[in-house]
């Protein structure tokens, strides 16, 4: 026997396969997943995720406005622009050059 007539073969039996299920079954399977515990854990978890994000946010802000601080020792509105050492006109012939 060579691989295709195993293979034609295999084919023959999987394509006449079909597979019955007994009355209840999905029933059964969606009760031992347990959907409605799953959809209150992905609530759960959603919820721990945005927690974490946002907390993650606020410490790099944080992080942010201390570099800032050190760098520039300031919290003005210059410092946060960069604009610490320029001069009033030093900005409009810059913005002039490109």
């Amino acid at each position: 026997m060579n691989k295709s007539d195993i293979k034609d073969e295999l084919s023959d039996i999987l394509s006449s396969y079909n597979p019955t299920f007994t009355e209840g079954f999905t029933e059964r399977v969606i009760q031992s997943v347990g959907v409605e515990d799953i959809e209150e854990e992905t609530e759960i978890a959603f919820y721990n995720i945005f927690r974490w994000v946002a907390l993650s946010g606020v410490a790099a802000i944080i992080m942010l406005l201390f570099t800032v601080y050190l760098t520039e020792g300031t919290f003005s509105e210059d410092a946060f622009y960069g604009l610490m050492y320029y001069t009033p006109d030093e900005p409009v012939i810059t913005s002039l050059n490109f």
